[in-house]
């Protein structure tokens, strides 16, 4: 097998994760099923993977970085949205959209597994800690562009606002998630909007 075709394999098995995994939990997985998803050995499994818990780091970092990767094409959108604040606004509505389109089923394999891997394996909880900081980073330098331009509120502690912004939304995604309806996303939209605003 050629370097190429093995990487490959390699994306397959964490692509075909990713659906069953958000479907069924991570414990609720066997690596069988996965492996029958995508028609590969067990050995090709242990091959990339040491065991399941390092199998569940590389798919946590596997998704994080698509998702960071949404993240950074939206917000480094200064060319066609220069307006900092208006940016954020867009890039949530945007999420908002894809709520929808998903019918408020979860989406996200970061805010799925926060709670169910966290208390008893550090190693994909570091992931999960690092994959929040990392947005949570992305946020406060718009934060910061606005600040400067003079389109988002300069009384803020940009650090601050991009920690509440980041969980106030994660918290209304888990709960339209539980309650399947989209609601909660569209106040916390809503209180993002305001929270941000400049003074008039």
């Amino acid at each position: 097998m050629t370097q190429s075709a093995s990487n490959d394999t390699k994306e397959r098995i964490l692509d075909a994760a990713v659906g069953i995994v958000l479907e069924k939990g991570f414990s609720g997985v066997g690596i069988n099923e996965i492996l029958k998803a995508v028609n590969v050995p067990k050995g090709s499994f242990y091959h990339w993977f040491a065991s399941k818990e390092q199998f569940g780091v590389e798919l946590l970092k596997y998704f994080g970085a698509k998702a960071l990767g949404y993240t950074r094409k939206w917000l480094n959108k200064t060319d066609s949205l220069p307006n900092a604040y208006e940016r954020l606004i867009a890039f949530y509505e945007a999420k908002l959209s894809m709520t929808l389109e998903q019918d408020c089923q979860q989406g996200c394999l970061i805010s799925k597994l926060t709670a169910e891997v966290s208390s008893w394996s550090p190693p994909m909880r570091e992931v999960v800690a690092s994959s929040y900081e990392e947005g949570v980073a992305l946020l406060r330098q718009v934060i910061e562009e606005g600040q400067r331009q003079g389109s988002i509120r300069k009384t803020l502690d940009a650090n601050q606002a991009a920690n509440v912004i980041h969980d106030s939304w994660l918290g209304a995604y888990l709960r339209s998630t539980a309650g399947h309806q989209v609601q909660p996303l569209r106040e916390a939209l809503q209180f993002i909007k305001g929270y941000l605003a400049p003074d008039a």
